[in-house]
């Protein structure tokens, strides 16, 4: 129950600042500025957070690159697109190796810890704001929508079907029904983002709708959501493979029952990679 309420306050605190990006002043998306500094902010807490669990693990992140890709990914990514972000990626990792080179005090293992942070959570969850800053928020919502659904289908239905294991060994509570309950939430919650934001049309910045794309859009979503259904468990297994790694149960009790920052982003982070990916190859004109 005390995980179910907090997802749902969570949810509504959510919803909130969706439909803030369709308020504008004076033409200016105003709303959508403030909704991807909602995002820096989760950037920043989702990496401060990776950086405490290995500093109390005995490892020692760098920080400069950290600081310095949050100083810069939005500026760039806004002015030069993902060609800014992939050059803030790679200036970065230039810190990152420079650092260790000079800095003889740095073992080995926290280069690959800085390494590790600086693509999961930052670099991935970062590319949240090239979504919205090129695309509005649909591409975002479908990844964050499908990838919630599914997290939820497959926590519940696992639970109350039960039944084998699917990989007991990452994640010993994971089961095969939890599994395609999870990918038929993940088609759930695209269709969702389509029936709300597509025809019903609340008020989100959509620079970018499916509608205008595609002949039967609603296939593109569907197909999109059963994707991210899969892809948003393996992200849920990779940071269950982590936790175990680094032997720890949750990665913090920012949220309470819920855990902390990482343990609700690490199935949508995966989705945000794939949405990106697949806004690659969709005919814009």
């Amino acid at each position: 129950m005390k995980r179910t309420l907090t997802g749902l306050i969570l949810f509504a605190g959510l919803m909130g600042f969706i439909l803030l990006t369709g308020v504008s002043v004076k033409g200016v998306a105003a709303g959508q500025f403030v909704f991807d500094a909602f995002l820096l902010f989760f950037c920043a807490a989702s990496t401060l957070e990776m950086v405490k669990v290995f500093r109390e693990k005995g490892y020692k992140p760098i920080l400069a690159p950290l600081i310095l890709f949050l100083a810069a990914v939005y500026p760039v990514t806004y002015f030069f697109d993902i060609n800014g972000f992939a050059v803030a990626a790679a200036v970065v990792f230039m810190v990152a190796f420079g650092c260790f080179v000079f800095d003889n005090k740095r073992q080995l293992n926290d280069f690959f810890a800085t390494l590790l942070i600086l693509i999961y959570p930052l670099m991935s969850f970062s590319l949240s704001l090239y979504l919205t800053i090129n695309f509005g928020m649909l591409p975002l919502l479908i990844a964050a929508g499908a990838a919630m659904c599914a997290d939820t289908c497959a926590y519940y239905f696992g639970s109350l079907i039960k039944g084998p294991k699917i990989f007991p060994k990452i994640s010993p509570k994971k089961t095969y029904a939890g599994s395609i309950f999870g990918i038929a939430g993940g088609v759930l919650g695209s269709a969702l983002v389509y029936l709300l934001f597509e025809l019903a049309e609340l008020p989100v910045n959509d620079l970018v709708r499916f509608t205008d794309v595609f002949t039967h859009p609603i296939l593109f979503y569907l197909l999109v959501g059963g994707i991210i259904g899969i892809v948003s468990e393996i992200g849920d297994l990779a940071a269950s493979r982590l936790k175990r790694a680094l032997q720890i149960k949750d990665f913090s009790h920012a949220f309470g029952p819920q855990g902390g920052i990482m343990d609700r982003l690490d199935s949508i982070i995966f989705a945000i990679l794939f949405m990106s990916s697949v806004m690659v190859f969709v005919p814009l004109q």
